[in-house]
């Protein structure tokens, strides 16, 4: 099925586009600035590296550092 989109709506789409763009580079500056954050990021970004690099090598897919639930065992006192 082909969808015909007029010229009004393809000039609210680019428009869109253009909102979402500049919205995406002032939320990168943004996070660029704040150290805290981008030490996190680096590191997550390192973990992925290693985790992609497995898996370019034949490796299996790792998890991601998810640790494994603890069940609490709740007791009454008698």
């Amino acid at each position: 099925m082909n969808i015909m989109i007029s010229k009004e709506g393809k000039a609210e789409e680019r428009k869109w586009q253009i909102q979402s763009a500049l919205s995406t580079l002032q939320r990168a500056e943004e996070i660029k600035n704040d150290t805290s954050l981008m030490r996190d990021v680096k590191r997550a970004a390192g973990m992925e590296a290693k985790r992609l690099q497995t898996l370019a090598n034949g490796g299996g897919v790792m998890s991601s550092a998810r640790k494994t639930p603890v069940k609490k065992v709740i007791t009454k006192k008698k």
